[in-house]
C-alpha cells in the first residue's frame, strides 16, 4: 500500500504538537515498516517528521510558511491553493494500491485530499476529525474565539467528509456516535483515542526523590486550562506552601501563564520547561507525584496517559470525554471548581493509602495505551472500512 498523507497545516515542535500530529507521527512510524509513505504539505510537515526522526518516507513540500506574516487566514488560504495545485501533479502508479490520508479536516489538508480523491476515485480517503468546534453563544467554556468562529466552516467540510470519505478518524466514542447519527455506518468511523510509546517510560529509571508535587503535560492553550491551573495552584499552596508544579508544553498562553504566576506570587513554585519529548520529558514526569490536567473544553487529551504509564495518578475536571479517556486512576472535581481540584491534589499528596490505590489503577490504565496495539487496531479498522466502501 502507498499511503499519501496530506498534512498541510503543521506547526511543528518545539513550537507546538497537537494530538492529531502525534497520531500522524506514531502511525507513520509503524505503518511505514510495511507500506510506502509520502507526506505532502507545508514546511512544517517535513520538520515534524524530521523532529521525530521518521525514516524511510518521502516528502513533497508545498512552501507557504513565508506567508505567515500576512496572518493566519491568508496563510491558510494560500496553503489550500498551493495544496490544490500540488495534488494536480501527483501521479499514482498503477502497480500499487493507494490510500489518501488527510491529517485533519482543516481546509488546507482536507480540500486537497478530496481533490486528489476525485482524480483517483478508486483510492480510499481517510480524514482525521478530532475536534468539534463549540457552538456559537454556548454557555460552556470554549477553546477560544478562533475555534468558535471556525465552527460554520468546519460544519461545511464535515458534511463533505460524511459523503466522500471511506473512513473518518475521531477521538472519543461520543463523537463517533454523533457521526453515526449523522448517517455514517459504524465501521466507517473509528475512535483513535491515542497511545503511549511504552518503551520510553520503561527505559527511564525512577528518581531517588520526587522533585515536583504535580506535572502538567499539554499545549499552553485556552482549551487545556493552564491559566486556570495557576489559580488552582495558588489555592493548593494555602494548604501546602512548598507545593511545586512542573509545566511541560508550549503554546500561545506561555507568556500569560508566566505573568499570572508572577502576579499570584507562585512563580517560585512553578517551573516552565517548554516543549519536551522522549526521555527528557519522562525524566520530568517521573520526578512528579501527580499529573494534573485542568482542561476546560476537551475531547480527550492523550498526553496525560504518558504520566499514567509511569504510575502517576491524575486530577482533572469531570468533563464527559475525560470519563471515557480516564475512567481509572483519577480524581475529578466539578468543572470550574478550583478549590475542588486543589483539594483532589492535596488528598493524593497527603493520603498515602489513597495515593497507592490510585497510582496502581493509573499504571494499569496507562499500560493499555500501547501505541503498537493502538496503531495496529487503527490500521485494521481502516482496512475494514475500505472493504465496506463509503458509508
Amino acid at each position: 500500500m502507498h499511503i499519501h498523507w496530506i498534512a498541510n497545516t503543521i506547526v511543528p515542535p518545539p513550537i507546538s504538537l497537537s494530538g492529531g500530529d502525534r497520531i500522524m507521527v506514531e502511525c507513520i512510524r509503524r505503518w511505514s515498516q510495511d507500506h510506502k509513505v509520502t507526506v505532502y504539505g507545508n514546511e512544517g510537515a517535513k520538520q515534524l517528521c524530521d523532529w521525530f526522526e521518521l525514516k524511510g518516507i518521502e516528502h513533497v513540500t508545498w512552501p507557504a510558511d513565508h506567508l505567515k506574516k500576512y496572518g493566519r487566514l491568508f496563510w491558510w488560504l494560500m496553503q489550500m491553493l498551493k495544496g490544490n495545485r500540488g495534488v494536480e501533479k501527483i501521479k499514482f502508479s498503477p502497480d500499487e494500491k493507494h490510500l489518501i490520508m488527510a491529517t485533519s479536516e482543516f481546509h488546507p489538508s482536507c480540500i486537497p485530499a478530496m481533490r486528489l480523491k476525485k482524480r483517483f476515485p478508486d483510492a480510499p480517503l481517510v480524514v482525521g476529525l478530532y475536534f468539534f468546534a463549540p457552538k456559537w453563544f454556548s454557555s460552556q467554556p470554549g477553546p477560544g474565539l478562533m475555534f468558535t468562529a471556525y465552527r460554520p466552516f468546519q460544519q461545511a467540510i464535515y458534511k463533505r467528509c460524511l459523503r466522500e470519505a471511506e473512513m473518518i478518524l475521531t477521538t472519543v466514542p461520543q463523537d463517533r456516535d454523533t457521526m453515526i447519527a449523522d448517517g455514517r455506518s459504524p465501521e466507517s468511523v473509528y475512535a483513535v483515542m491515542g497511545g503511549v510509546d511504552l518503551t520510553i517510560p520503561q527505559s527511564v529509571p525512577e528518581p531517588k526523590e520526587k522533585t515536583f508535587d504535580a506535572v502538567f503535560i499539554s499545549r499552553l492553550h485556552p482549551q487545556k486550562g493552564p491559566m486556570e491551573l495557576m489559580d488552582v495552584w495558588k489555592i493548593l499552596m494555602a494548604k501546602k506552601p512548598d507545593a511545586r508544579l512542573a509545566m511541560i508544553g508550549s503554546g500561545p498562553l506561555d507568556a500569560q501563564c508566566r505573568a499570572k504566576a508572577e502576579k499570584l506570587g507562585i512563580a517560585q513554585n512553578v517551573e516552565f520547561f517548554g516543549f519536551r519529548d522522549g526521555v527528557e520529558k519522562y525524566k520530568i514526569i517521573k520526578s512528579a507525584r501527580v499529573v494534573v490536567y485542568p482542561a476546560v473544553f476537551e475531547v480527550g487529551g492523550m498526553a496525560s496517559a504518558e504520566a499514567l504509564a509511569c504510575g502517576l495518578p491524575g486530577v482533572s475536571f469531570d468533563l464527559p470525554p475525560l470519563r471515557v479517556y480516564y475512567p481509572r486512576g483519577w480524581l475529578k472535581a466539578p468543572p470550574g471548581d478550583f478549590p475542588g481540584m486543589a483539594d483532589c491534589i492535596h488528598r493524593l499528596l497527603t493520603d498515602e493509602k489513597l495515593y497507592a490505590e490510585t497510582s496502581k489503577e493509573a499504571l494499569a490504565a496507562g499500560l493499555e495505551w500501547d501505541w503498537n496495539a493502538r496503531a495496529r487496531a487503527m490500521w485494521d479498522a481502516i482496512m475494514k472500512s475500505i472493504k465496506a466502501g463509503p458509508c
